[in-house]
């Protein structure tokens, strides 16, 4: 009887030891991978948002504008921001509003900052190195094309306005060094350990104060 008993609890212990292991592993403080991954071209939609993105801090001289049919896939997913000043090294990039890390991808690397980048360029599904934050209410932000050293953020990680989450960069498919900005809804839930995710769909930033 008593032999018994301890087989039980042997059998049980390794259960919810398996159970806590799943649980754990299926959180990755961010997914490092040098493979081109692919996903799915974001639609065009619009959302009334209660979020003030104005005084969002970023240091540019020129940029490339969201563009799109509204309820068709986006021909310029995001706001691009480009940095093309040789002689700043480190260009900070700066989160649009509060929230929460949701996904971190990291590990893309790039051929150089101030031309085509010719290494990888599906690396990151296109985005290359990039954090996704999330806003609340199914909104979220992705900030794509970071440095290879310049991802500063992870999974998990509570983010204020106007922090600086990395850096400027020139990974995935990328012809400079710049920030692609994204505003999306999805209505599911990120995978950290998996790759690079679309959101269900994308907002025209300059819609919201950019």
């Amino acid at each position: 009887m008593n032999r018994r008993f301890n087989l039980y609890l042997i059998f049980f212990s390794f259960f919810l030891f398996s159970c806590s292991q799943e649980k754990v592993s299926s959180i990755c403080l961010a997914y490092e991978s040098q493979e081109e991954e692919y996903a799915e071209v974001q639609t065009v939609g619009e959302k009334e948002l209660n979020l003030d993105f104005s005084s969002f801090i970023s240091t540019y001289q020129t940029r490339e504008e969201f563009s799109g049919p509204f309820g068709e896939p986006a021909e310029h997913e995001g706001l691009d921001l480009l940095n093309v000043d040789e002689a700043l090294l480190d260009v900070p990039v700066h989160t649009i509003a509060e929230g929460i890390v949701v996904y971190a991808r990291i590990g893309c690397p790039s051929s150089t900052q101030f031309s085509d980048n010719t290494m990888l360029r599906e690396c990151g599904a296109g985005w290359g190195n990039h954090l996704v934050i999330d806003h609340g209410n199914n909104f979220y932000s992705r900030y794509g094309h970071m440095r290879f050293d310049g991802v500063y953020k992870k999974v998990g990680e509570k983010i204020d306005k106007d922090e600086i989450i990395g850096l400027m960069g020139n990974s995935g498919r990328s012809e400079g060094r710049h920030l692609h900005l994204e505003i999306g809804y999805y209505s599911g839930s990120f995978d950290s350990c998996k790759p690079s995710q679309s959101f269900d769909y994308v907002l025209d930033p300059a819609s919201y104060g950019f």
